[in-house]
C-alpha cells in the first residue's frame, strides 16, 4: 500500500528534524522550506510576506541575503518577469532595461544573465543564436522586429543585423 501524503511529510519532517508544530506552524510550507527557512534563519512572518510575491524559499533566501524588497519584486512581475528571474538579476546585475531588451530578442533571463557575464553584448548573442538559419526564419514572431530598430517593413529583419 502506497504511503500517504502526510506520512511522508511527517517522515521528511524528522529527516529535518522537525516536529509536527514547525509543520503546522509553516503550513503551507513543505518540510525542506521549513528547513531551509530555519537553517537561514528567515522568520515564519519573512517566508509568508515573501511567499505572497510569488517566491520559493531558495529564492526567499537569495533575496533577502541581496538585501531585496518586496517592492523590488513586484517591478519585475509588472514588466512580465517571474519573481525568481528579479532574484536572479539581482544577483547577476542585470537591470531591469537590459532583461527587458534581451527578452525582447528571445533570451530568457537566466540565459541572458550568463551571456551578460560572459561579456556577450546582445547583438553578437543574437547573431549567434541565429547563426546557419535562413533571414526570413530568424525572428520566431513572424519577422518582429525585436530590438526595436526598424522603422519599415524592409528594416525589420536587418534589426542586430542578423
Amino acid at each position: 500500500m502506497a504511503e500517504s501524503r502526510i506520512d511522508h511529510e511527517t517522515a521528511e519532517a524528522r529527516a529535518y528534524g522537525l516536529t509536527s508544530d514547525d509543520l503546522r506552524d509553516w503550513a503551507p510550507f513543505s518540510p525542506i522550506e521549513i528547513y531551509w527557512a530555519l537553517k537561514h534563519g528567515v522568520a515564519l512572518s519573512a517566508a509568508r510576506r515573501w511567499a505572497g510575491e510569488g517566491l520559493r524559499m531558495g529564492d526567499t533566501v537569495r533575496a533577502i541575503a541581496l538585501g531585496m524588497t518586496p517592492e523590488e519584486v513586484r517591478l519585475w512581475a509588472r514588466a512580465g518577469f517571474a519573481p525568481s528571474d528579479a532574484v536572479e538579476a539581482k544577483q547577476t546585475g542585470v537591470p531591469l532595461p537590459t532583461a527587458v531588451a534581451w527578452r525582447e530578442a528571445g533570451f530568457i533571463l537566466p540565459d541572458a544573465a550568463l551571456l551578460i557575464q560572459d561579456g556577450w553584448p546582445l547583438e553578437e548573442a543574437v547573431n549567434a543564436r541565429y547563426a546557419g538559419i535562413a533571414r526570413e526564419d530568424r525572428h520566431p514572431a513572424g519577422g518582429a522586429d525585436h530590438c526595436g530598430t526598424a522603422e519599415t517593413d524592409e528594416d525589420r529583419f536587418d534589426c542586430c543585423r542578423c
